[in-house]
């Protein structure tokens, strides 16, 4: 893929609109290019764990998927159930947390600004409080909700991230596409932490766009405005700045079509 590296990269210096590509942004072009382009032979379902007050799981609601939403911050709470009322028996919501472990009760690190919450603190924002909650595997929980096909995972859980991709069974439910968060600016995420996670996933089939971004300070600022500095596409090419962060999205090694719809995407913007 060594042409579209080339091809992003050029882009990008060339800056526009191309730097406004972030996660939503991801999710409303390359994402859902990707599975437009692409017959639907069932009703497409979605997993979205952190999913806040859900704007990354309405752009797929609103192509008529399915989706089991995870979000145990109550200040997400009434957005959700906005969301639940316009989509039906179409979409879930489910107020634990996922982790690598099945416990009844764990400490939840609620932050003042919805979003920032999750199993550890947060480097910004504030603390609002601390309340015990559910944590469950992907694993266990899905198939005794009656899952029995993901499309796509999406995973923002504010540090737990990798932890969560651990938990899903993947040759059960094999997603076609799998969007999570990285930072470098939460312990226990680094360069070799996302290079071992981008190896585990390799052998699961899978391989890796990083999609890079940086808030030159606004996060420190409670502003949380940022842009996009760089797309990873060739193997090997990892984030090494102390503060770096974004999104990794994963796609079965076969598949032709997410190049596809990242080119598009990048020629579009850029």
């Amino acid at each position: 893929m060594s042409n579209l590296q080339n091809i992003v990269d050029a882009a990008i210096r060339n800056g526009g609109r191309i730097l406004q590509l972030t996660d939503q942004a991801v999710a409303e072009t390359v994402i859902r290019d990707y599975f437009r382009a692409i017959p639907a032979q069932r009703q497409r379902h979605m997993i979205d764990v952190g999913a806040a007050y859900g704007s990354v799981a309405g752009v797929f609601l609103n192509d008529g998927w399915s989706a089991d939403l995870f979000e145990p911050d109550p200040a997400c709470r009434q957005p959700l159930q906005k969301l639940l009322a316009k989509h039906g028996p179409r979409v879930r919501l489910f107020t634990h947390a996922v982790s690598s472990t099945d416990q009844e009760s764990v400490l939840f690190h609620q932050n003042a600004i919805a979003g920032l919450s999750g199993l550890s603190s947060s480097p910004f924002g504030s603390a609002r409080s601390e309340l015990r909650i559910r944590s469950v595997r992907l694993d266990s929980f899905l198939p005794s909700v009656g899952v029995t096909a993901v499309d796509l995972l999406k995973i923002d859980t504010e540090g737990n991230d990798f932890d969560v991709l651990d938990s899903h069974d993947f040759p059960a439910l094999a997603p076609a596409l799998v969007f999570v968060e990285f930072s470098y600016y939460f312990p226990g995420q680094n360069p070799a932490v996302l290079g071992n996670t981008i190896a585990g996933m390799r052998g699961r089939g899978y391989d890796a766009v990083i999609f890079e971004y940086r808030d030159d300070g606004n996060f420190r600022r409670n502003n949380w405005t940022h842009r996009l500095i760089a797309i990873h596409v060739e193997d090997g090419r990892l984030p090494t700045a102390d503060d770096a962060f974004g999104n990794v999205l994963f796609f079965k090694r076969d598949d032709r079509e997410l190049p596809v719809a990242l080119a598009s995407t990048v020629a579009a913007l850029g």
